[in-house]
């Protein structure tokens, strides 16, 4: 109910007691539905003061439309990009300066309505290099801005928390992760949708932190359950710390998560099954399509790391990995595998993540199914990246390892194999 009534307030609401806002109903708006109440209630104090009320319905007569999304994303489409930003450079000045003229504001309303404005013009510049770029399905690269354009934003100085009270920040913050990591790949689009989204997720955590982080990816997946494998959803939806996020991003993507896991494991279940071997080890794919299992590396200390080519974290390890298999001698490595099992739900992508990342340093399978694979039933694998070790006996001594990075690891792996 609480939630039901600030939505009242903070947007306008065409009945008799009418309330005015920066812009209509919105009813995309997650943060309004599911964020953080206090900042919520503060935004809602500032705009139900009378002299706030004024100021507002004055605003909008004299700047009808400014904050209005979907007006505003047709206007885009059909103006040139210097004339679009010029005009957006006009109307913040504009703006600025009839706020400067009501003296008897508040200072935080006063901040409020000035981080409206001007978060709107970087909405709406960097809004217009990926709208049109997504309606475009002929071009094969994400349109990019003058370098004069976008020069003044700061990527490390985006992330403000206060700056959440205004609606205009929120709806910056899915196109600057989208725009910058279009800069980071050469504006060339993306073929896989999963690897896109787990791109954005990544930059998200680059730059921003706590509640702005949380705001951001709980959008991003919000908006996108039907492009992600329900392995790299869940794995998103658990770096995100705000409980009311996740419980509505689960109920949100359930039934696009729950039919992707179903066909899946369905395709899993299709295939031949192998004789398993000590252990009962769950049976692996390598990249030659052949089946085995860790029964093959009897003899060996196995260390084996379970990924995915969407996983982040998981390709932050691997240098570390790398290096730590350079620190043995010819002779130890003789008693030793590096072992990546992959959890991806699409083959293609596993195989084209082991060659792009050049992962040469070990034995390479994958587990189909992604969160319901073999291996992840069997070793309780809810989120990634995830450690085990074997030792030469096939025995299971760390079914949850310390990472290539922690300094225990290599010591730990020095010990199994004397």
């Amino acid at each position: 109910m609480l939630k039901h009534f600030l939505f009242l307030f903070l947007f306008p609401v065409f009945s008799f007691a009418q309330t005015i806002a920066f812009s209509k109903p919105d009813s995309s708006d997650i943060f309004i539905q599911y964020g953080d109440e206090e900042i919520i209630q503060k935004a809602n104090d500032l705009i139900q003061k009378p002299e706030s009320q004024v100021f507002l319905t004055e605003f909008n007569k004299k700047f009808p439309n400014t904050f209005e999304k979907e007006i505003r994303y047709k206007q885009l489409l059909t103006a040139n990009v210097d004339d679009w930003e010029i005009q957006l450079y006009d109307e913040r000045k504009n703006q600025l300066n009839f706020l400067k003229n009501y003296t008897n504001l508040s200072p935080e309303f006063q901040k409020l309505v000035e981080s409206n404005i001007r978060w709107n013009y970087w909405h709406l510049l960097l809004s217009y290099a990926i709208i049109r770029s997504n309606l475009d399905t002929k071009l094969t690269r994400v349109v990019s801005l003058p370098a004069v354009m976008t020069e003044e934003i700061d990527p490390t100085k985006v992330n403000d928390e206060t700056a959440l009270l205004s609606e205009s920040y929120r709806n910056f913050l899915p196109f600057f992760v989208t725009y910058f990591n279009s800069q980071d790949q050469k504006f060339v689009k993306y073929a896989d949708q999963v690897k896109a989204i787990t791109d954005k997720g990544n930059i998200a955590q680059k730059y921003l932190k706590g509640k702005v982080l949380d705001y951001t990816l709980t959008k991003l997946i919000h908006d996108n359950c039907e492009r992600l494998s329900a392995s790299s959803a869940k794995f998103w939806i658990s770096q995100i710390a705000a409980d009311s996020y996740r419980k509505m991003l689960l109920l949100h993507c359930k039934e696009t998560l729950n039919k992707k896991e179903e066909i899946a494991k369905k395709k899993d279940d299709n295939k031949d099954k192998l004789p398993l071997g000590s252990g009962d080890y769950p049976v692996l794919y390598g990249l030659d399509g052949k089946q085995f299992n860790f029964a093959k590396y009897k003899g060996k200390v196995i260390y084996v790391d379970f990924w995915a080519s969407w996983c982040g974290p998981c390709r932050q390890e691997f240098p570390f990995s790398k290096k730590m298999h350079d620190g043995f001698t010819e002779k130890q490595k003789k008693n030793i595998v590096f072992l990546y099992v992959s959890i991806d739900e699409d083959p293609n992508n596993w195989k084209n993540a082991v060659d792009n990342l050049k992962l040469n340093n070990g034995d390479h399978g994958i587990s189909n199914g992604g969160f319901g694979s073999g291996v992840s039933q069997k070793y309780q694998i809810n989120s990634i990246p995830r450690y085990m070790i074997i030792d030469k006996n096939g025995t299971i001594v760390r079914p949850d390892a310390p990472r290539p990075s922690n300094p225990e690891t290599l010591d730990l792996l020095f010990k199994l194999i004397e």
